[in-house]
């Protein structure tokens, strides 16, 4: 064959998680285009088309559809959401294209298929570092959660891990994802005093920062723990001071060798990255791919089988392979906290 390698995407390109699927699609356009400037694979070029998942699992198993019944690709970049992740999975599985999400952390990833994989930790390894990290400190929490898979797979985490280690939950509210006013929520959450908050937002970093900074504006003095959103430059933007002292976990960042990743990535795109980890991973991950296609050929069940027996692969976000399930192994989530504006390791 000597026609293109045709991959193809799906993420959010639109919307409010657009910044997660803008900086895939980034950092997935440089690695091909350098690769295809140097004369592709074996002499072919490799070529990616892009759909719109935008972080639902309808626009995402409408895409899969497309990519898998008419544009005929083997393998699939994506989906980012994990939303999109599950729905695809039930479209890719039974036609044997091989799905590969860098950013989708939910549970329901683990056993989406045989053709799954991820080089993003799973929710449970943050929710369990979390809860360690709460129980330690405290007897009792307050969560609020967004109605989205990937906040209700860390909610189910802490709901499950905070009581067996003795911490009581004295609330346990819950928002949709187009809220951008929390104060309701947050004053019932006042008037129970609890000895910290854990927010657990979605997909938008606007509303992760509108809803700390309403919470502070309410006068709640609680500690504030939060998912990897926190990370986000936007987040901390819309947050401004109230961001400072926030407690978050996230998938360590690049490692300080990789700076120049992040430095080549905002020269060529004029900002940064929606997330250090996410365009480590995405990096990662096509030049896993084309690693396995140099070796095995562009057959979906070729690089599946590649995949799973990959010794540890030396990537930007860390030395992993994977596990039976298609799981990233050897790297999980750390604490951040906010310090005058930036992500500093809690316990530097």
């Amino acid at each position: 064959d000597t026609g293109p390698i045709k991959m193809g995407f799906i993420g959010p390109l639109t919307g409010d998680a657009a910044v997660y699927g803008t900086t895939e699609r980034n950092i997935t356009n440089l690695v091909v285009d350098k690769v295809n400037s140097e004369g592709g694979i074996n002499g072919r070029k490799i070529e990616i088309i892009y759909e719109d998942g935008k972080c639902n699992g309808k626009d995402a198993s409408s895409a899969a559809q497309k990519l898998a019944g008419l544009d005929k690709v083997k393998v699939i970049l994506g989906g980012i959401c994990s939303a999109e992740t599950v729905a695809a999975s039930s479209v890719t599985e039974p036609a044997k294209v091989l799905l590969f999400a860098a950013f989708s952390s939910a549970p329901a990833v683990t056993t989406a298929g045989d053709y799954v994989f991820r080089n993003a930790p799973s929710d449970l390894d943050g929710g369990r570092i979390d809860s360690e990290l709460l129980s330690q400190k405290y007897k009792n929490v307050a969560i609020i959660s967004e109605t989205t898979d990937y906040s209700q797979g860390v909610r189910g985490v802490l709901l499950k891990l905070l009581p067996e280690k003795g911490v009581k939950i004295i609330a346990d509210e819950q928002y949709s994802g187009t809220t951008k006013d929390f104060r309701t929520i947050l004053s019932k959450i006042k008037s129970l005093n609890p000895e910290a908050i854990y927010f657990n937002p979605g997909t938008s970093p606007l509303a992760a920062g509108i809803i700390i900074k309403q919470a502070r504006e309410l006068g709640i003095k609680a500690p504030a723990y939060f998912n990897f959103l926190m990370g986000n430059e936007e987040t901390i933007k819309t947050a401004g001071n109230y961001a400072d002292g926030v407690i978050f976990s996230d998938a360590p960042s690049l490692p300080e060798d990789n700076k120049s990743l992040i430095e080549e990535y905002k020269q060529k795109f004029g900002s940064g990255p929606g997330s250090d980890y996410e365009l480590g991973s995405a990096y990662d991950r096509i030049m896993i791919i084309i690693d396995a296609i140099k070796k095995v050929g562009y057959d979906s069940t070729k690089i599946k089988d590649y995949l799973y027996a990959m010794k540890p692969y030396a990537g930007k976000v860390g030395t992993y392979s994977f596990d039976k399930n298609g799981d990233m192994t050897g790297t999980g989530f750390v604490h951040f906290i906010i310090k005058d504006g930036k992500k500093t390791l809690l316990n530097k």
